[in-house]
């Protein structure tokens, strides 16, 4: 007993092990091209549309109803495409696939991916809320792999969120960590941003020593690394631009002039990109209003202000709208100025920007004395509700953080649970699966021993049939020689005799010597008679050989090609090993290749026909090609012929295929499996 169960753990180990690696070269071709393609699609040089459309070519080559591993990889990359190059219907439906594929394997690295991927949709989307709360669903998943890159990223995304949150120091926290992990490696663009992020967090925090010792560093990168892709071409002058605006929040005017004036001289870069033509002007502008610049500078004002409108930014417009109405109160023009300052509070108004709006109420009430009790009542309202609102996010925000982890913990001790269940329940299986196996052994035996037996019979079988040919060959051989010698010894020397007997008509053709000369002739029939005898003989011959198969199959078609008008071709694979093909097989393969033959000769009128055997080790391929007339295959589908074809190809397993119409070649198509199923 302890024997017996010893061989089936091995066995089991066996079976277990079978799930062997092969390399294809198909697979490995598509692996190629799929690649190629997520490289292209990832190329952010590249406009959108193209990106698109290679992301398109490499999902064609991908297998989605596989969920291994490296379809799960494929499809990681896809879907990122999809997100970043904002083709957001396609990303929704395969991120979905994604998803699914990812939680049925348990793949906690394509999970933690998806999060990240779904809070970059949200967070374009402008949902900040349902942003941050997968943001921190990727950070728990990321935490429990090794891929330390991907938690940097996350760190980064949700720096962004909490800025957005104003969760100041928790942005600030957050973009701290990932600038640590990108510090001095080889992800310079995500430095890059790292150092942006924590620049605009300092300046949030009105740390503005700290935002511009971020911002220098990140323009440095910019310079160093030569960063552009298809979304921002013009990241110098953005850098600037904000470094000038830390500098105009210390007052500093002159540094923040000269970084403005940096900027706008970026042509290359601010031609894609008018909007920031527009801040440069308004910030420029603003400087100088603050300067008391003795040159007339509302054409830089107006300028932004035309850019603005063009571009429907109303929120910047009213800051611009705002500054000529300051420009013009210091100028003491207060209709100008009442004027700039009513369209500042409508633009704020129709933008929907509330903070906006309060900048443009705090100014408004120097520049219109009259209505300056109203102004301050709204700013007083407004600003009550922004701070509530704030507040509220802030609350939503601690409350989507303390709800994830209390998910997670639950999550926690439910795996543990479910754990300690699928312990038991596998080691029951288990017991259970050797239970069955020691129950049907000895009846599986009996069928191996059966199988063994009917195997050996068949090629008892086999060997008989061999026997049987050598035994046909050498009465073929004697007759062969009977012929010789009847032909030779009999009918030439009967044909000679009467030739002889004949030629006197040449010399005498009375009558006596024409009835003499008619018995001669008589005999000639008799001759005649003979030689369709021996040749009916000749044409009945058996073919086949005592050498195995392929020579039995060589010496039917040389038979072919002497009684055919079709010229017959076999090319058989070398590397077949006939004896681990059965019996039955090489039977029923002899009698197809003889029926198809027979319907060539009658029906096709081809003038080649080619026979091809080939193998893959598991399977024997077959070919029948002629290039003779062709038919509509509903025309023979009723035919014995075919019919018995057919029938003998299903019952080894195999594939029957047959390709014909009016006028074109006819190809028979067979596959059969070398070992029986």
């Amino acid at each position: 007993m302890k024997k017996r169960f010893g061989f089936l753990l091995i066995l089991l180990i066996i079976l277990n092990s079978c799930n062997s690696k092969t390399t294809d070269k198909t697979n490995s071709a598509k692996n190629d091209s799929i690649q190629k393609y997520l490289a292209l699609a990832n190329n952010d040089t590249l406009a959108f549309d193209k990106r698109i459309k290679y992301n398109d070519k490499a999902l064609a080559f991908v297998d989605l109803k596989k969920n291994d591993s490296l379809t799960r990889e494929y499809l990681n990359k896809i879907v990122y495409n999809y997100l970043v190059s904002q083709s957001l219907k396609k990303y929704k439906k395969y991120s979905v696939f994604y998803f699914e594929n990812a939680s049925k394997a348990n793949d906690t690295l394509n999970l933690a991916r998806y999060n990240r991927y779904m809070g970059g949709y949200f967070r374009g989307a402008k949902v900040f809320d349902s942003a941050f709360y997968y943001y921190l669903k990727s950070e728990k998943l990321y935490q429990k792999t090794k891929d330390k890159l991907g938690l940097a990223r996350v760190y980064l995304s949700k720096s962004v969120i909490q800025n957005q949150l104003s969760d100041y120091l928790g942005a600030e926290l957050s973009a701290r960590k990932a600038y640590s992990f990108f510090k001095g490696s080889e992800f310079h663009y995500d430095f890059y941003m790292s150092a942006v992020i924590l620049g605009n967090v300092y300046q949030d925090l009105k740390e503005y020593d700290k935002a511009i010792i971020k911002l220098e560093e990140s323009l440095i990168l910019i310079k160093k690394y030569e960063f552009r892709n298809t979304q921002n071409d013009n990241l110098i002058g953005t850098c600037l631009n904000n470094l000038g605006n830390a500098y105009k929040e210390q007052k500093n005017y002159q540094k923040a002039i000269s970084y403005f004036n940096l900027a706008l001289t970026e042509k290359k870069s601010l031609k894609n990109n008018p909007a920031l033509y527009g801040y440069l002007f308004n910030n420029l502008g603003y400087c100088y209003l603050k300067t008391n610049y003795k040159k007339d500078f509302s054409a830089l004002f107006y300028k932004a202000d035309k850019i603005f409108d063009s571009l429907q930014v109303k929120n910047e417009q009213s800051i611009t709208n705002l500054n000529l109405s300051e420009f013009y109160f210091k100028k003491k023009d207060s209709i100008l100025a009442r004027i700039y300052i009513e369209k500042a509070l409508v633009l704020a108004k129709e933008s929907n920007a509330p903070y906006y709006y309060l900048t443009a109420l705090s100014n408004a009430g120097s520049i219109n004395p009259k209505k300056a009790p109203k102004y301050i009542k709204e700013y007083h309202q407004l600003n009550d509700s922004l701070l509530f609102a704030e507040r509220t996010a802030r609350n939503q925000y601690y409350k989507i953080q303390l709800e994830t982890e209390e998910i997670n913990q639950q999550k926690e001790t439910a795996v543990k649970q479910k754990s300690v269940v699928i312990a038991i329940a596998l080691t029951l299986l288990f017991i259970t699966i050797l239970i069955v196996i020691i129950a049907r052994q000895q009846i599986k035996q009996k069928e191996l021993r059966l199988h063994q037996t009917r195997q050996n019979a068949n090629e008892e079988i086999y060997q008989l049939m061999l026997s049987q040919e050598n035994k046909t060959d050498e009465a073929r051989q004697k007759e062969k020689k009977r012929i010789g010698l009847e032909l030779h010894d009999g009918i030439m020397n009967k044909l000679v005799s009467t030739r002889l007997n004949l030629s006197i008509l040449s010399i005498n053709r009375n009558e006596k010597t024409i009835e003499k000369c008619l018995d001669y002739i008589k005999d000639i029939q008799n001759i005649e008679n003979e030689i369709r005898n021996v040749a009916h003989d000749l044409n009945q011959e058996a073919f086949n050989d005592a050498n195995g198969f392929s020579k039995m199959l060589n010496h039917f078609i040389d038979d072919q090609n002497k009684i055919s008008k079709t010229n017959f071709t076999v090319n058989i694979d070398q590397t077949i090993d006939w004896n681990v093909v059965s019996t039955v097989k090489k039977m029923n393969l002899y009698r197809i290749i003889q029926e198809a033959s027979h319907n060539i000769n009658k029906h096709a009128q081809a003038k080649n026909a080619t026979i091809n055997i080939m193998t893959d080790d598991e399977n024997i391929y077959m070919s029948i090609v002629d290039n003779g007339i062709g038919f509509k295959s509903s025309i023979f589908e009723k035919g014995i012929g075919l019919k018995n074809m057919k029938y003998r190809v299903k019952e080894l397993n195999g594939n029957f295929e047959i390709s014909s119409k009016r006028n074109s070649p006819t190809s028979i198509n067979i596959t059969i499996p070398i070992k029986d199923v």
